[in-house]
């Protein structure tokens, strides 16, 4: 073979091998963007899947966070819409027709092979359902008259031998009424016609399906709460801030006042008087030097510092449980006064005193400032009362610019300037909690957090310009938590909707687990007391609500 030959055959390679690889180039961009909504849409999606109301859906988005899956014109704990479907014999039902009784929603169609890998396993839920009562299942064929019709839906139907009437949503109206993006979708509504869990996805397990009604039927507390005084808190009423499989594990962590604090809110919340008992007497126990409730206690040692917030939610609480059952009055001086004593310093609140070194900080956390326990803490004391105007100040003068309009972390009142320390979004979303408890959060904040969860989320840490910090685009359950409350003290369903179908992205719902209810990852790890805590407070406050 001589050289010209040779060469137009390198070319002809060249040629082929290029070619080759733009094909496989877009084949692995394909799979990416449609790989997993392939199953329910054959391949293709039709108009009206596309399509909801006016907006296009973002498939390549709803890869990346199955909370876009959910539907669009649904809220969480709200009223369902109205939405209207067709029996076999071509009479119309709507939604409100079934109020009464606890109430299962599938929508699905024969061609959808996520559809055929949940709607097998349905006869086991409704048998497993009766353990709970009578709940009923509505089930809503997606009858486009192309890709289903209704004799194909009844065919399917019948060989799966359940024993329930079938519907067809055959105008789209339910789908289209409710903003559903995916098939199958499964709601779960309450006897009042309140939505109360849902599913975006297959559910293929009866230990799921269980946690997930249950959740539905008896709140999304119950499992959440029961996991961490099971599993997390030992007989000495101590919360531990690590979770491990196994106890041992769990019980050598360390127990933060945080946590402590917190958990004696929900027992306020839920009026549990034995499991603020429990806690309250580990936290009098367990007090430090000076008396003051050390903000960490590890198998080796207690420290002789204190945490001014976790100080005020404990205060708070306790008077709480004084106004709900009497009888905490002693308790509640005692903590009032080391409250002035230690947690105020030459007229001003500071995030900590030293017992060893005697001295007080000489900064405060903005976050800290818990404006409605110091309040409460200033009633009746005039010196106080001008203690808390200072810090209202400090806090409500901290707001970083119009353009971020967070809050900065923290004052130093030695330089007497607000520190340009990056923003831990935990405790900046605690800050602005704080703020809306009495009525100060301002309406540009407001429209600042609404918009990001618009967008893409509130990340886990941002700097004062704004940004999102480095390795630290990422969500959060306690930030997601807090926000929930934020839209509880404004008022605002939207904002507590979104919150909480980011929040409950990180809940696990499997009753053959041990961390059942948990906020963390699938296989038990990421377990923190303060992820736990903060959705067991929301829960509650949504329910109040």
């Amino acid at each position: 073979m001589n050289n010209n030959s040779l060469k137009k055959m390198e070319r002809v390679l060249l040629i082929i091998f290029i070619v080759l690889g733009v094909i496989a180039i877009a084949g692995v961009i394909l799979l990416i963007r449609f790989g997993n909504n392939t199953s329910n849409n054959e391949g293709n999606q039709s108009e009206e899947e596309q399509q909801v109301g006016e907006q296009t859906y973002d498939w390549e988005a709803g890869l990346s966070d199955n909370t876009l899956w959910l539907p669009n014109n649904c809220e969480i704990y709200s009223k369902i819409p109205e939405f209207t479907f067709f029996d076999e014999q071509g009479n119309t039902h709507s939604i409100s027709d079934f109020e009464g009784k606890p109430t299962v929603v599938v929508f699905w169609a024969s061609w959808c092979s996520d559809c055929q890998e949940q709607m097998p396993i349905m006869n086991q839920y409704i048998q497993s359902s009766k353990a709970y009562g009578d709940v009923q299942f509505i089930f809503v064929n997606k009858t486009d008259g192309e890709k289903e019709t209704e004799d194909s839906a009844i065919s399917y139907f019948q060989n799966l031998g359940i024993d329930e009437t079938l519907y067809f949503d055959k105008e789209l109206d339910a789908y289209n009424t409710l903003g559903i993006h995916n098939i199958p979708t499964t709601l779960f509504i309450n006897e009042d016609g309140i939505i109360t869990e849902w599913s975006p996805k297959q559910i293929t397990e009866v230990t799921k399906f269980d946690a997930l009604l249950k959740k539905a039927l008896f709140g999304g507390s119950y499992a959440t709460s029961d996991f961490i005084t099971s599993r997390m808190m030992d007989d000495e009423g101590a919360i531990h801030s690590s979770y491990d499989e196994t106890s041992s594990s769990t019980f050598s962590s360390d127990v933060l006042s945080e946590s402590e604090g917190a958990m004696l809110e929900y027992a306020i919340l839920s009026e549990k008087q034995e499991l603020f008992d429990q806690i309250l007497d580990y936290i009098q126990t367990n007090l430090g030097d000076e008396g003051l409730t050390p903000w960490v206690i590890s198998t080796s040692q207690t420290s002789k510092v204190n945490a001014l917030v976790d100080d005020l939610r404990i205060y708070k609480s306790i008077d709480g449980a004084q106004q709900l059952w009497g009888g905490y009055e002693k308790i509640l001086e005692q903590y009032k006064k080391l409250l002035i004593t230690y947690g105020t310093y030459n007229g001003k609140f500071v995030d900590f005193y030293d017992a060893d070194s005697k001295e007080y900080a000489s900064r405060f956390t903005l976050c800290y400032g818990d404006l409605k326990a110091m309040k409460l803490l200033a009633e009746g004391n005039s010196d106080v009362k001008v203690t808390y105007d200072s810090c209202e100040s400090i806090v409500v003068n901290g707001q970083i610019s119009n353009d971020f309009p967070l809050y900065y972390s923290w004052y130093n009142y030695s330089d007497k300037k607000y520190e340009k320390d990056e923003l831990n979004t935990a405790e900046a979303m605690l800050t602005l909690l704080h703020l809306a408890e009495v009525d100060l959060l301002p309406d540009n904040t407001l429209s600042w957090i609404e918009t990001q969860m618009q967008q893409s989320g509130v990340k886990a840490r941002y700097t004062v310009d704004g940004t999102i910090s480095e390795g630290y685009n990422y969500d959060s359950t306690a930030v997601y938590a807090l926000i929930a409350m934020i839209g509880v003290e404004e008022g605002d369903k939207t904002l507590i909707n979104e919150a909480v179908k980011k929040m409950e992205k990180m809940r696990i719902d499997d009753d053959s687990l041990d961390y059942n209810g948990a906020f963390g990852m699938e296989d038990g790890s990421g377990i923190s007391s303060f992820d736990q805590v903060m959705p067991l407070i929301t829960y509650m406050k949504i329910y109040g609500k």
